[in-house]
């Protein structure tokens, strides 16, 4: 099942097209802010959140990347996602797939 959201432009603004707000499927949107924002940033679920950049600011390596494959699989899981295929231990070509039951 397909979320569908308020989309966010790249500053993250709400998208507006032709004087109005875009409803769409979200769950790339989804995604993309459970990486960039970490614990405690949303009031409503202060355990939400990867905190990617305390990744990217650090050396990375397999002990990182095992912990990131851990902490983005729980949160993945907790946000209603079933995990399709999963890998981290090169950021640069990443490969996040999951989707809703």
């Amino acid at each position: 099942m397909k979320a569908y959201d308020l989309l966010l432009d790249d500053t993250l603004d709400l998208r507006v097209e032709r004087a109005d707000v875009v409803l769409a499927p979200s769950d790339a949107q989804h995604i993309d802010l459970l990486l960039r924002t970490a614990p405690g940033h949303w009031r409503h679920d202060p355990l939400a959140g990867v905190g990617l950049l305390r990744y990217l600011s650090a050396p990375y390596g397999p002990t990182q990347a095992g912990l990131l494959h851990r902490d983005l699989a729980i949160q993945l899981e907790r946000d209603g996602y079933q995990i399709l295929a999963l890998d981290v231990q090169d950021l640069a070509t990443a490969t996040i797939n999951a989707e809703r039951p």
